[in-house]
């Protein structure tokens, strides 16, 4: 099976491979730019063995960029530029379908964010932080922060 000449391989940190096609790579800002070389043009693989064409990511494991590839994917389905407001209550509806899809845990959700940032998803980055505030604003006290998200306070550090 021959690989699309539109596409690029992705090198997750954990040495999988994935065959992304350019429209959603061009969503992610960090292989927006890795794409262009010096000259502009967009680096083409010469065949499956050519790992100087492989654009490593070796700050994101397989899982996360495969629900990363899921936002990306959704996103392109968008049929008609939404307003404002309406962009985002859909992608945080996206975000909210994608962590349940996934069983996500908090820490899955985490990496998802960072990855966001490190690949430069902007709306992925919005929707996760969003997720994550509503998640504190329904908490109501530090105390139920603190045990939602099991994070030690000095008080019970020193015990």
């Amino acid at each position: 099976m021959s690989q699309p000449s539109q596409a690029l391989q992705i090198r997750t940190s954990d040495g999988i491979v994935f065959d992304v096609c350019l429209e959603v790579a061009q969503q992610m800002g960090l292989t927006h730019s890795w794409l262009q070389s010096e000259r502009g043009d967009l680096k083409c693989s010469d065949g499956p063995d050519d790992d100087a064409n492989v654009m490593p990511l070796n700050r994101v494991r397989s899982d996360i960029f495969k629900l990363v590839l899921n936002w990306c994917q959704a996103v392109q389905t968008v049929d008609a530029p939404l307003e404002h407001k309406e962009m985002l209550l859909q992608q945080r509806s996206l975000f909210q379908r994608i962590l349940t899809e996934s069983n996500a845990t908090d820490s899955t959700i985490f990496e998802l964010i960072i990855a966001a940032d490190y690949l430069n998803i902007d709306g992925l980055l919005q929707a996760g932080t969003q997720h994550v505030a509503d998640v504190i604003n329904g908490c109501d006290s530090v105390e139920a922060i603190r045990e939602r998200f099991h994070i030690m306070y000095e008080g019970e550090i020193d015990e």
